[in-house]
């Protein structure tokens, strides 16, 4: 038992490596049942890729506050074999541009993207289910398309989106959560006619385009 209750603490062993071609840095990676998650990451510059493997290690999730508030960060890769990216990952990085999410994620959790303030470019996956909790709020985004198979836009997840000038929302959207797109003064959101969408915007006099 004790052999085996070892061996289990090896593998939450907390590794080092550096991870940008752009600058000397290091990320902290916490490593369980032969699958590695980025925890923490510090001095990065303006670029940084995360790795697919790490020491023959799969690099499979992004952990919560792992580069919040990182003022130099301007754009990163991210590999797809990342599948999760947990709440508040970038909030603060007031320099980040633009990102591309890995396909096999499912949720924007609450907070990932907010006070991304120069945030402008974001693809979002195919297999998106849901976006959480002032996920993008107080971006810079100037258009942003939600992609078929959506079902949840929760709580203020755009809210203060200045900028925010096209938002499309497919005919998946079941649920669209009270203040989704506050103080987004210049929105103009595009949807399917006769979908749960269009009576969200009517109802709370959103101005949009049903088709």
């Amino acid at each position: 038992m004790k052999k085996k209750m070892l061996v289990a603490a090896l593998m939450l062993i907390v590794m080092m490596t550096q991870i940008s071609a752009f600058a000397s840095s290091y990320a902290t990676y916490a490593v369980h049942n032969e699958k590695a998650v980025l925890k923490a990451a510090d001095n990065l510059g303006e670029y940084a890729v995360i790795p697919k493997e790490l020491e023959g290690v799969t690099v499979e999730g992004i952990g919560a506050d792992a580069f919040k508030n990182n003022k130099e960060l301007k754009g990163i890769e991210i590999p797809e074999t990342v599948s999760y990216i947990e709440w508040g990952a970038f909030e603060g990085c007031d320099n980040l541009t633009d990102i591309n999410i890995p396909q096999n994620v499912m949720k924007i959790e609450d907070m990932t993207f907010a006070d991304c303030t120069s945030l402008e470019n974001i693809k979002l996956p195919e297999k998106l289910q849901e976006i959480g909790v002032k996920a993008f709020s107080n971006t810079d985004l100037k258009e942003i398309v939600i992609p078929d198979g959506t079902k949840a836009i929760d709580i203020k997840a755009f809210e203060n989106c200045k900028n925010l000038k096209t938002v499309v929302l497919p005919k998946s959207v079941e649920y669209i959560a009270v203040g989704a797109f506050d103080s987004c003064e210049k929105v103009n959101v595009k949807c399917v006619k006769g979908t749960y969408a269009e009576e969200y915007l009517k109802a709370n006099k959103i101005s949009y385009i049903a088709h």
